[in-house]
């Protein structure tokens, strides 16, 4: 019986990844946002209007087997022009020679997420809270519908942004927000 009972484990557990299925982001209903603190007073926040990304995800466990994305720098919006003209320059994203970041899942681990972030050629780990929702059944195309999000932080000086911008003027610390929206 212990032995029948490892195989059907087992075999639940290889055919796991087969139920998983491929989502298409909704870019028009998800977004990739940060905020930081402007002269220790206040926060000041921005978002990347495009980006794209992959998600393969198995609706029944919520379990993320890959979720890989990219940024474009040139997106950059803080609804300011010259700060977002300044965040394009050479001493924070030098957009020139790094048009775009990029995010690869290396593992989920209930709410933490896992992964290698790469901003200006420089990739570093690191670890995400993820809430994830779903699935639904859009009532107009009949499709399933997954929700992730993602929060975190980073330090901006550790992928070489901005380092000669004292953390008085800019925190070193960046927030992260992430919504994503997909369906099947």
């Amino acid at each position: 019986m212990k032995k029948l009972l490892s195989v059907a484990t087992l075999i639940a557990f290889s055919l796991s990844p087969m139920l998983a299925k491929n989502f298409t982001i909704d870019t028009a209903h998800s977004s990739v946002g940060f905020e930081v603190e402007h002269m220790l007073l206040s926060k000041v926040s921005g978002e990347f209007n495009t980006f794209s990304g992959t998600l393969d995800i198995d609706p029944k466990t919520k379990k993320i087997n890959k979720l890989e994305g990219e940024i474009s720098i040139s997106s950059v919006d803080t609804k300011n022009s010259k700060r977002d003209a300044h965040l394009k320059a050479d001493d924070f994203f030098d957009m020139a020679k790094f048009q775009k970041a990029t995010f690869k899942m290396t593992k989920q681990e209930g709410d933490k997420l896992y992964g290698n972030l790469t901003i200006r050629g420089v990739s570093k780990p690191v670890v995400w809270e993820v809430d994830v929702k779903g699935p639904v059944t859009n009532p107009m195309t009949k499709k399933e519908m997954m929700a992730l999000e993602i929060s975190g932080e980073i330090n901006r000086k550790d992928f070489q942004v901005g380092t000669s911008t004292p953390n008085a003027i800019v925190s070193d610390k960046v927030e992260v927000k992430i919504q994503i929206e997909a369906s099947e």
